[in-house]
């Protein structure tokens, strides 16, 4: 795979330690202040990562608009003078990631990196792509015994990093009666699974995604009921033929869990190619989470779990191996404690993976969302699909 990297910036500019930088990795660096050079360059590449600086001729925003609608396979890397506030209008116009123009080499490094891993996962679907094939769509449940342990936080985030990725997402809220997927993208949709059900279900004119809200970080939302008691209309039915709507359309679908169980909620996780269980390492949370795996065992879902460590401190609590004998499975990934960054993120309304993925928290799902990916990248383990022999619905 060949990467085109290309820097627009104001003619006379210093091009800072981008060009040392890529020279030290191996990478040539194209550079122009000419707006029609800067389209012939994107223009024969489709595998091209952009500079896009700051420049007086040109609104850097609008400029990263026009550029992301003409050439949809460019990745930009918007840099900017501004502090991480814009960083949302940045990625409303276009961009893939931001730079401050007073980054430092850690920050050029991370942005780097995650371009190259971009243009690596974007590799493997040109294939697809060339044949208009959707890939194998993929269900990812993400679920917790614990209230407040990080669940809904963790999928709003995920699902950001892998539309990042370049992959079509949806976050369905599973939590049917008391969900806050749309608090943490600070949104108040209009139109939610409930209104799915009574208006669009079953209606060949009507698809799932016209009930779904786009959020910030080009997310899908199918929001849980506007009141509580709306839950009662929905049948495990209807939740078997709303992911598998949505699958037709997406190439990920997160299904944010309750902390309960219910058929309707036995139904979610019988559907979902994969389960994220999330745990805290806490030994009331860690009971909790066995009597989980236990049930999941006995239904014979417990192949599907990759366990999570959210909030995880070096040098506290139990260690690894102890909570794996305690739970019977392997630590598929832990994510460090950042109190601050994941208080401000939710007070925001907005994923830390849009306002601060440069966070060691950020990072971690970076590197949690690279390792999902190469986990089959899509394709499901066969041997997670065993036979059920509970009853669910038809």
């Amino acid at each position: 795979m060949s990467i085109n990297w290309v820097y627009f910036y104001e003619e006379d500019a210093p091009l800072g330690e981008i060009k040392t930088y890529l020279e030290k990795q191996q990478f040539q660096l194209t550079s122009t202040s000419e707006i029609d050079r800067l389209h012939s360059l994107l223009s024969r590449n489709n595998q091209s990562v952009l500079f896009l600086a700051a420049h007086t001729q040109f609104n850097i925003y609008d400029l990263c608009q026009e550029i992301s609608a003409l050439y949809p396979s460019v990745y930009i890397i918007l840099v900017v003078p501004e502090e991480v506030e814009n960083l949302k209008k940045a990625m409303l116009n276009g961009a893939s990631d931001t730079l401050r123009s007073t980054y430092t080499l850690g920050e050029l490094s991370e942005a780097v990196a995650h371009a190259k891993n971009f243009m690596h996962h974007r590799s493997k679907m040109e294939p697809n792509l060339h044949h208009h094939k959707k890939e194998k769509a993929r269900v990812i449940a993400v679920a917790s015994p614990k209230g407040g342990v990080g669940r809904t936080m963790l999928t709003v985030n995920l699902a950001v990093a892998f539309s990042k990725m370049g992959k079509k997402v949806a976050v369905i809220d599973g939590n049917l009666q008391f969900g806050e997927v749309a608090i943490y993208y600070n949104m108040k949709p209009k139109k939610t699974i409930y209104e799915w059900v009574k208006e669009g279900y079953g209606q060949a004119d009507y698809s799932i995604s016209q009930f779904m809200t786009l959020v910030d970080g080009g997310v899908s939302i199918l929001a849980a009921p506007p009141r509580p008691e709306f839950f009662e209309g929905i049948s495990e039915k209807h939740i078997k033929d709303a992911i598998e709507e949505a699958k037709k359309s997406f190439d990920i679908v997160f299904i944010d869990m309750p902390v309960y169980l219910s058929e309707i909620h036995l139904r979610f996780l019988d559907l979902a190619d994969e389960i994220l269980l999330l745990t805290t390492n806490e030994i009331s949370v860690l009971r909790l989470s066995q009597l989980y795996l236990d049930t999941l065992e006995s239904i014979q879902l417990k192949d599907k779990v990759n366990l999570i460590l959210n909030r995880q401190v070096k040098s506290q609590g139990l260690d690894l191996k102890k909570i794996k004998e305690i739970l019977g499975v392997e630590v598929f990934f832990t994510l460090p404690e950042q109190v601050n960054v994941a208080s401000s993120s939710i007070k925001s309304g907005q994923p830390f993976m849009l306002s601060n993925s440069r966070s060691q928290l950020g990072k971690a799902v970076w590197k949690l969302s690279d390792k999902l990916f190469e986990q089959k990248s899509g394709e499901i383990n066969e041997s997670k699909k065993a036979k059920k022999w509970f009853k669910v619905g038809k």
